[in-house]
């Protein structure tokens, strides 16, 4: 009986081993992941509104941390609200430029991220009600309501497919601001794909 057991010992430590290796696989670290994402972006506006949004992003990982720069375009339908002035602005599109700041603490394929950053926010299309008397109406006052920096807050999951493709789904928040033309609080839920283009860091040899 002892060849039996060891060759079912050597079995089981070679699972062990192979297990261990699958949960270590680090292959999406130091990656340079272009990718894009959409979804619908919520928030109260004389009741709750929906806004899509669509975009594309880069992803750069590190060891266990990743940096999301992206871009999103907000569709929403001929929306109005009162600005501090107490006249009244309408508006269809926005913009949001972000970097968030991820950790990522596992190597396995499905991996949850959590993070934060900065957004700067724009509403591009913003116009004060014509009916109000010119001398009211003040344009500067309206460009700095329809653009604001916020801190960011978001969670998520990637599923890694393969060495290059990640399929991600993600929440972020954004507080609410009386500056703003939105002056609620903004959340977001994205989808998005990604594909690592090449590495994040130059690999450096001895080697002629």
């Amino acid at each position: 009986m002892r060849i039996p057991r060891s060759a079912f010992l050597g079995v089981a430590l070679l699972a062990g081993l192979t297990t261990s290796a699958v949960a270590q696989d680090r292959s999406w670290q130091n990656k340079w992941y272009w990718g894009t994402q959409g979804g619908i972006q919520t928030f109260a506006l004389g009741g709750g509104k929906v806004a899509a949004t669509a975009g594309g992003h880069w992803f750069i990982t590190a060891g266990r941390s990743a940096l999301y720069v992206a871009f999103d375009q907000q569709f929403m339908q001929n929306l109005t609200q009162t600005i501090q002035t107490g006249q009244t602005a309408s508006f269809e599109r926005g913009q949001r430029f972000q970097a968030t700041v991820y950790a990522v603490p596992s190597d396995n394929k499905l991996q949850v991220m959590l993070g934060g950053g900065f957004a700067i926010s724009r509403i591009t299309d913003a116009q004060l009600d014509t009916t109000v008397p010119t001398s009211v109406l003040d344009g500067r006052q309206l460009d700095d309501a329809a653009t604001k920096a916020f801190l960011i807050l978001s969670g998520g999951l990637q599923y890694r497919a393969g060495l290059r493709w990640a399929i991600f789904g993600q929440y972020q928040y954004m507080p609410g601001s009386n500056d703003y033309v939105i002056r609620s609080a903004q959340h977001t839920f994205n989808l998005g794909l990604r594909y690592a283009v090449t590495h994040s860091e130059e690999v450096v040899t001895t080697e002629r």
